[in-house]
């Protein structure tokens, strides 16, 4: 005698079978590639003296751009990009490989009238 297998099951007069994902038509797969390293360093409201805190992110991105090999871009206001440059260069990173894009304008609406948004006293770098 045979034996049956039964892949559905009635529930309540309707029939639940077992739901099967359809195959990739493909057997390519992408992978996404590692995120590139960036930092941001932010200044205290009205100085652009780099704090201990963004002299150490700084010198980890000199690290990070030392292994990069590519240009490093500093973006933020003139004056904090600037201060972030030199002390990447300081920290090793030839002056010839970090270009400054300077942001202008305020993306971010204020607060309020006198509150400075820490975003407005932020520098990026990107690799």
């Amino acid at each position: 005698m045979k034996k049956l297998h039964i892949g559905a099951i009635l529930l309540g007069g309707l029939v639940a079978a077992p739901l099967q994902a359809p195959m990739a038509q493909s057997t390519e797969v992408a992978f996404a590639s590692d995120p590139r390293p960036g930092y941001v360093v932010f200044f205290d409201k009205g100085t652009s003296h780099l704090s201990r805190v963004a002299d150490e992110t700084i010198r980890r991105a000199a690290v990070d751009a030392d292994k990069s090999a590519g240009l490093v871009r500093v973006v933020g206001r003139a004056d904090y990009a600037a201060a972030v440059k030199d002390e990447l260069v300081r920290n090793g990173v030839p002056s010839r490989s970090i270009v400054v894009v300077p942001k202008t304008g305020n993306p971010l609406p204020t607060i309020a009238d006198g509150v400075s948004e820490p975003a407005n006293r932020s520098v990026e770098i990107k690799y």
